[in-house]
């Protein structure tokens, strides 16, 4: 095969598409691609910002060795975009068959390439930054902590020419409703110092010294055959501050309202390492993985009780992953779920009666279970049916905020949500995000 037929590609679309000569690079005008940027975080200079890139139609996108450019987006005093190379942007070189030099592979040999490029002039600019796509639990990621932007051609796009998957792996695993989205964060590469409150708060946490109020918590003793001996109990005493509490945890509040002054206000029903690890969560630590698995249920009762909602959100997530879901278990983990309101665990022991529905119709009466349950297991068999048929109600999302009074469309739009997209989306805008599927639904239908 001589050298014109195996670069063919450079002058040939492949597939669907319309064909754009690479030398009209700077006159290809956005018309030919339908893209949409969000902005997903807001702004921050230190965590960053979080941009989502969607060009529709990815299939249908020119096949050409020329970027495919986003609309521009504003991000630290600068303009950017994204330019997208489907088929690859002609940057790699093989050895041809005659060794006689080198050949562009076949163009469906040619990974994908992708670039964050400052538009707008200036000075440097030192970014941190990652591109990634996703699906699902799949993700491909690109990043760079050290990016230096200039004005010229090279120095003002950073990224890869080898993006590690080919336009058919993006075709076959990568699109939502024939979209591909990039996700472009970026944050400023210069050091900056972190707000020192949380860190002063923590260091509060046990201060006997400044502490307002006394917290005893008062254990039955356990012998080695795990029985109780009544005689014996042990008690530790936790120092803390009225003004903390009640701003993170209002039951906890209330209690240091009966007591004056330092009397310890007693605590019977927590473990005092339980206790612990909820003050310090108030105070503003960060429990460990082995904390969080050695006392995942202890620590979801006590957060519920004394009302620290971030705290049993995030132990529960730790249960659910923990958690082996079986037949014999089944409505256990349901009863235990609704006595607790932990609708991620609801949810997932809903996607398994789903999964395993024969076994469950076979082996299992539901006699005992809280008839609030239906609505979840319609909800578990929607998504179980998008999923095998390839749909997904990314799209109807849009238009939630513009449906009259919320309306039915939304309604129905939320109820097709897994928990943790109605978490976040009330997380977003401010709300309560603990409770059931029903109560999180309808907080969001009354405030979009």
């Amino acid at each position: 095969m001589n050298d014109d037929n195996d670069d063919e590609w450079l002058a040939n679309a492949v597939g669907v598409g319309e064909e754009i000569p690479d030398d009209d690079v700077e006159s290809f005008s956005l018309g030919h691609v339908d893209t949409k940027i969000e902005e997903l975080r807001p702004h921050n200079i230190s965590k960053g910002r979080t941009f989502s890139v969607t060009y529709n139609n990815f299939e249908e996108l020119p096949c050409r060795i020329a970027p495919l450019p986003s609309p521009n987006f504003s991000c630290f005093g600068h303009e950017w975009r994204i330019e997208l190379f489907p088929n690859g942007n002609g940057s790699i070189r093989v050895p041809s068959p005659n060794e006689s030099g080198t050949r562009r592979p076949k163009r469906h040999k040619q990974p994908v390439a992708i670039f964050l490029v400052r538009v707008s002039e200036g000075k440097q600019t030192n970014i941190k930054y990652s591109i990634a796509i996703k699906s699902g639990d799949m993700k491909i990621i690109s990043h760079r902590d050290d990016a230096e932007f200039g004005d010229d051609y090279i120095d003002s796009r950073w990224g890869e020419s080898w993006f590690p998957c080919f336009r058919s792996d993006i075709t076959e695993r990568y699109l939502q409703r024939g979209a591909l989205t990039i996700h472009v964060k970026m944050q400023i590469g210069e050091y900056i110092p972190k707000n020192p409150a949380s860190s002063m708060m923590l260091n509060l946490f046990g201060n006997e010294d400044f502490s307002d109020v006394v917290f005893e918590v008062s254990e039955q003793q356990i012998n080695s055959n795990n029985e109780d001996v009544d005689a014996s109990k042990s008690s530790v005493q936790f120092h803390a501050h009225r003004l903390i509490l009640q701003n993170h945890s209002p039951e906890l509040a209330a209690l240091c309202a009966t007591s004056e002054g330092m009397t310890p206000i007693i605590i019977d029903d927590v473990k005092s390492e339980v206790f612990r690890l909820l003050l310090y969560y108030v105070y503003g630590g960060d429990i460990s993985e082995e904390e969080f698995v050695a006392n995942t249920e202890d620590l979801i009762k006590a957060a519920d009780k004394y009302g620290v909602v971030n705290l049993k959100l995030e132990a529960e997530v730790w249960y659910v992953n923990d958690a082996t879901i079986a037949i014999d278990n089944v409505i256990d983990l349901l009863q235990y779920a609704g006595a607790m309101n932990c609708a991620l665990l609801k949810e997932a022991v809903m996607d398994f009666i789903v999964d395993n529905k024969e076994e469950v119709i076979k082996h299992l009466s539901f006699q005992d279970v809280p008839g609030d349950m239906y609505k979840d297991l319609l909800a578990a068999m929607t998504r179980h049916y998008e999923t095998e048929s390839g749909e997904d109600s990314d799209d109807d999302e849009d238009d939630v905020d513009g449906d009259e009074e919320g309306g039915e469309k939304g309604k129905l739009v939320f109820s097709r949500l897994r928990i943790r997209d109605l978490r976040q989306k009330l997380d977003e805008k401010g709300l309560d995000v603990d409770g059931s599927r029903d109560t999180l639904i309808a907080a969001l239908m009354e405030h979009s």
